[in-house]
């Protein structure tokens, strides 16, 4: 099925390309479609970077669900955001809408008559949007991801020279809109090192007061070195055992003078819960409760981050906090975090890579494979050597 959306929308790019041109022309105004989850969104924006610094003057939008809202409503590329829940992506029970109120929003989003449709992935209903708008010119990520695939079969039947790599989703972004910048875009530096190729999220005053409210409430000193970590992941199955994370903040709080902050949402309370008991120390905190923005304020005040494959990983990537990230289920080379600072623990199995809908090993997932020390020490390479502690009553 997955396929089968990406030759349509390759289709449709096929179809506006050939007929755009031939209509009147008009000043750019573009619209980038990303309904993806967190992490993905973050992958997206550098693409907001690349077409301001290409296209200067131009308008331009973003259309996302709206829990990504947050990572992007700050970004200065962008003159307006747009926000369409897909029920393809939405992590929640999404409501039932009919076909005519999906056929409104699309109207609605369309009435803004934009001449180019940058679709790095979107649903069934999106592809109407050139049509609706009369755009132009349309890239989408489907083509892209097509081609890589046709690549792939011609390797396995003998028809190319050598095995090719797996795309990095930023890569797979940036392919998506090289045909609007007139000349490939550079990839000639190593791949997250390009500063222009970086991921970001804007962090506002707002978000560091609020912040700096909630940690002085919790007694953390102003000056404290923190050491940020998160336990979940929204599919089970890619998240380590909480009793590694445990051990993992008890090695930290046992060799540094840090304060360590568990994060989550209100869904992952559970592993808040057992973490509290394995890790009753003064200095570990847990803020199941904060807004994106803030986990997102707390991480760039941090001197590392620790934690699963989610979209939280992608954000500390973004921070320019160093890291690291525990990979189960995922190919780390196609999803792990675009930072030249991150450190990606993998241990591949015969069932890697899976589409992760059941796991085949539900009670030892395949992350599990990890340990504990492997992470204390990538933590000690960025922490430094461990200093001798005071014993506390």
């Amino acid at each position: 099925m997955e396929y089968f959306r990406l030759f349509l929308s390759a289709l449709v790019t096929t179809i506006v390309d050939f007929v755009g041109p031939l209509g009147q022309r008009k000043p750019p105004k573009l619209l980038v479609v990303k309904l993806d989850h967190l992490g993905d969104v973050v992958t997206a924006t550098p693409v907001f970077r690349t077409l301001r610094e290409a296209f200067p003057d131009a308008r331009i939008d973003a259309l996302v669900g709206s829990w990504a809202v947050p990572l992007v409503e700050g970004n200065p590329h962008l003159d307006r955001i747009l926000t369409y829940d897909s029920r393809r992506f939405s992590r929640s029970e999404a409501k039932r809408e009919g076909l005519g109120h999906r056929l409104r929003q699309m109207r609605a989003v369309a009435a803004h008559r934009y001449t180019h449709i940058i679709e790095l992935r979107g649903d069934s209903w999106t592809l109407l949007l050139p049509f609706l708008s009369g755009s132009r010119s349309r890239v989408d990520r489907g083509t892209v991801r097509l081609e890589s695939w046709l690549t792939r079969r011609m390797w396995a039947f003998g028809g190319a020279p050598a095995r090719p790599e797996p795309i990095h989703e930023v890569e797979t972004n940036m392919a998506v809109i090289e045909p609007l910048l007139g000349k490939p875009a550079s990839r000639s530096s190593p791949r997250p090192s390009n500063p222009s190729r970086r991921v970001e999220v804007f962090i506002t005053d707002e978000d560091r007061r609020a912040l700096a409210a909630r940690t002085k409430a919790l007694g953390i000193p102003d000056d404290a070195a923190l050491v940020t970590i998160h336990p979940g992941a929204t599919w089970r199955p890619r998240a380590w055992r909480p009793e590694r994370f445990a051990e993992v903040a008890r090695a930290i709080l046992g060799r540094y003078p840090v304060h360590v902050c568990f994060v989550g949402t209100t869904e992952e309370l559970d592993i808040a819960d057992r973490l509290m008991i394995l890790v009753p120390d003064r200095r570990a905190h847990f803020l199941f409760d904060l807004r994106l923005m803030e986990t997102a304020t707390l991480i760039q005040r941090s001197v590392l981050f620790i934690g699963s494959d989610s979209g939280i990983a992608h954000i500390a990537a973004a921070c320019g906090t160093p890291l690291i990230a525990l990979y189960g289920p995922q190919d780390p080379r196609r999803f792990g975090p675009w930072s030249p600072r991150a450190v990606t623990l993998h241990k591949p199995v015969p069932c890697f890579p899976c589409k992760q809908k059941v796991c085949v090993v539900p009670n030892n997932p395949c992350v599990n494979l990890i340990f504990a020390e492997a992470v204390v020490r990538n933590a000690e390479a960025v922490l430094g050597p461990p200093v001798e502690m005071p014993l506390t009553p």
